[in-house]
């Protein structure tokens, strides 16, 4: 992804949907639609739907459902970007921190990896 001359607001643009589609898959436990935007080929063998249902066994009850809050940052590479949100976590008061990595391929903008530190 080149972000060589894009402006936050036009990087958030390209990117803050598949997070923000990909969080809603999280919160509505829905393992397809959450690996739908992941560079990989075939995410289901580096992330599996088993992991995906160990961490929200893991972590579902604890901090409930997650919403993407304030930009943090956004960090710009020379072919990626990696944005820093904060999260609002449904059971906990304080935010988490959301990290999302972005990257072109094949001139769509896809999710290069994703984690979220309560």
């Amino acid at each position: 992804m080149e972000s060589k001359g894009l402006s936050d607001k036009e990087i958030l643009d390209l990117v803050q949907p598949l997070a923000e589609h990909t969080e809603k898959a999280w919160n509505d436990k829905n393992y397809r639609d959450f690996i739908q935007y992941f560079i990989d080929e075939n995410p289901s063998e580096h992330f599996p739907e088993e992991e995906f249902n160990r961490q929200i066994e893991e972590n579902y009850d604890t901090y409930g459902k997650h919403t993407i809050a304030d930009l943090v940052t956004i960090h710009r590479n020379p072919d990626h970007v990696i944005v820093l949100w904060k999260v609002a976590l449904e059971h906990r008061q304080d935010p988490g921190l959301l990290i999302y990595g972005f990257r072109e391929r094949d001139g769509q903008i896809l999710i290069e990896g994703n984690s979220y530190h309560a």
